[in-house]
């Protein structure tokens, strides 16, 4: 994962996603967070993107609360990491950019390869 391929949408998403995790006291940085960091990005392209294959964005973003508030949280100073899934879904997001031929990661990468996960974010 080389964070110099991408946008700068992408890299505001990751830094939300580490916000998220940390203020909510989880232990790893999951799909979960990725999903609410697009879903709530200002400007951003996922949540028109939702709206537009018919998906209520409301109703994933308060599926995707859910699923967060369900996560166990963990008290004192931890390392935040990427979650198994979430290496994954990057790793297929990097995929998907080869494939399109595209120089940079972006959003977009990154919401499609989460949308062939496996686990609840795949599901929503």
């Amino acid at each position: 994962m080389n964070t110099e391929n991408f946008t700068l949408k992408c890299q505001e998403a990751f830094q939300s996603a580490f916000s998220i995790a940390q203020q909510r006291d989880h232990s790893e940085i999951g799909n979960e967070h990725f999903l609410l960091s697009l879903l709530n990005q200002k400007d951003g392209l996922v949540s028109p993107l939702v709206e537009r294959i018919g998906v209520p964005v409301g109703k994933l973003l308060s599926d995707t609360e859910s699923i967060l508030n369900s996560l166990p949280q963990v008290k004192g100073n931890v390392n935040l990491t990427l979650s198994n899934s979430a290496q994954k879904t990057v790793a297929n997001a990097e995929k998907e950019m080869a494939f399109l031929k595209d120089e940079y990661l972006s959003t977009e990468h990154l919401f499609l390869a989460m949308t062939e996960s496996d686990g609840k974010v795949g599901d929503l």
